[in-house]
């Protein structure tokens, strides 16, 4: 295959500003980004506005619409119907600019099913790293989407389950959450030893780790058990020690704000159902705080939107961006959480969120410059995925 050359203005991680520059992909992967014109450059396509690493969106649940009550949906969908939502909703990921998704939630393993055929070339989305059911207690959050276990073996044996079916990453719930009747929100739920147990399962067949965490205590449960990614950390005043345990660079940890969950509840009041707004409600102002004082502190952010939550739709990580910047993350590193620190927390960095030689030729152009106006992530103008242009 020969090569592909574009010219156009290039922004990568590894680039203080966006410049002018040419492109060269061959086989779908980057060769080189040359800031010097190559003699075949009056070949090059041009490619408009400011052309960065496609948008990686390290949280979402393709099998939920977005909509005012999306378990209520989920319940009642038909399995069919679920598979025709989640299609549409990778359609709409692709449209934002989106090229990654981490989904960490759904049932019967739909999602490690979609990134197997976005990977054998089957459907056209963007690349899904699944983590198939997530693992929790009895009767805990998510457990219509999950697989119920008690205790450290039964954890253990759920973790084997999910990656015998094909999970590229696991996710637990360390505490209750918002969406499921009958729990209360950021209440411990797995134990730290079954945490610790889970995590060791998945770390020794290679895979990352995922837990909701949302309550303090869940938080450090997490942290302790050698969790990578914490996700939410909605409540509660984070102390000394949880600072500590997510910087330590001992063994790399992210802090997945999912900022645009909560916000799409409570703009929802009078549609979203009344027991989802009023668990919600505690949440609002503490968890933009936590956020704000874990970036101060040197935590390093992934960003991820917790896309199919109420009025939270698919293809919305220009909202949760716009929020992280709002909270006093800087333009920059709202850059680097949805490029290379969302790339390393999938563990592929190397492999996406850069514009280096090596990695996937995953693009998104902007009608701006997100390093001087967070608006410009809302405005893509190109999409193209492992070289091939899909909007």
């Amino acid at each position: 295959m020969s090569d592909q050359l574009y010219a156009g203005t290039f922004l990568g991680p590894d680039d203080p500003a966006a410049r002018r520059g040419w492109l060269r992909v061959r086989d779908g992967v980057i060769l080189e980004l040359s800031h010097e014109p190559p003699a075949d450059a009056g070949t090059a396509t041009e490619l408009p506005g400011v052309t960065m690493p496609g948008l990686i969106d390290a949280h979402v649940h393709l099998c939920m619409d977005g909509g005012a009550d999306p378990t209520g949906r989920l319940l009642a969908a038909s399995q069919n119907r679920t598979v025709l939502d989640a299609l549409s909703h990778m359609r709409a990921q692709l449209d934002a600019g989106v090229t990654t998704v981490r989904d960490l939630g759904g049932p019967y393993g739909l999602s490690i099913d979609l990134a197997t055929a976005v990977e054998d070339g089957t459907l056209e989305g963007p690349r899904v790293v699944a983590s198939g059911r997530n693992v929790t207690m009895t009767g805990g959050h998510g457990h219509f989407l999950g697989v119920e276990a008690d205790g450290p073996d039964a954890v253990r044996r759920a973790v084997r389950e999910e990656l015998k079916a094909g999970a590229r990453v696991v996710k637990f719930m360390a505490t209750g959450g918002v969406l499921t009747r009958g729990v209360r929100a950021g209440a411990e739920q797995l134990t730290e030893d079954e945490l610790r147990a889970g995590a060791e399962e998945a770390h020794k067949a290679d895979r990352r780790t995922a837990t909701h965490a949302q309550g303090l205590s869940g938080i450090k449960n997490a942290l302790r058990a050698g969790i990578d990614t914490i996700e939410h950390g909605a409540f509660d005043h984070w102390d000394d020690e949880a600072f500590a345990l997510l910087t330590d660079r001992s063994q790399p940890r992210w802090l997945v704000p999912t900022l645009a969950a909560p916000d799409g509840i409570l703009a929802g009041e009078g549609r979203v159902p009344e027991w989802v707004i009023r668990k919600t409600r505690p949440i609002g102002v503490r968890h933009r705080a936590n956020i704000a004082e874990a970036y101060r502190a040197g935590v390093t952010l992934a960003a991820g939107t917790d896309a199919g939550t109420p009025l939270n739709p698919h293809g919305g990580l220009p909202r949760e961006l716009e929020l992280m910047h709002e909270v006093g993350v800087s333009l920059a590193d709202v850059f680097l959480a949805v490029t290379r620190n969302a790339a390393a927390a999938l563990d592929l960095d190397g492999r996406i969120g850069s514009l280096a030689p090596g990695a996937e030729a995953d693009l998104v152009s902007l009608d701006g410059d997100p390093l001087a106006d967070v608006g410009a992530y809302a405005r893509p103008l190109v999409v193209m995925k492992a070289g091939r242009r899909l909007r």
